[in-house]
């Protein structure tokens, strides 16, 4: 049987006014989890992955782009990223709190 993990992220969560803050909390050989906190107009630059990606938007309004696709996203959106796409990347209008998991 497995053990229960319970991470309480508003806990976890950091900012930086000088660049994003990410958090790893939780990596397993199947699973990896972590927060993003980022300040308005601060981004993650597009990078590739070879897992999907799951993105819930905890708090705050910006973008998620993905192979030069944009969409918007604000508090409870869920974004899933197949590793088929090459690229990725988060860009903050708000102050952006953001759960990112990966599936291996």
């Amino acid at each position: 049987m497995g053990t229960l993990n319970l991470h309480q992220l508003d806990d976890i969560i950091r900012f930086n006014i000088a660049s994003p803050v990410k958090t790893v909390f939780y990596d397993t050989g199947r699973l990896k989890a972590q927060v993003m906190g980022l300040e308005p107009g601060q981004r993650i630059p597009p990078c590739s992955m070879d897992h999907d990606v799951v993105f819930l938007v905890i708090d705050g309004e910006g973008e998620i782009i993905v192979d030069g696709q944009s969409v918007s996203v604000r508090p409870t959106s869920w974004v899933f990223v197949p590793k088929e796409n090459r690229t990725r990347s988060i860009e903050a209008r708000t102050k952006m709190a953001i759960l990112a998991t990966q599936v291996r």
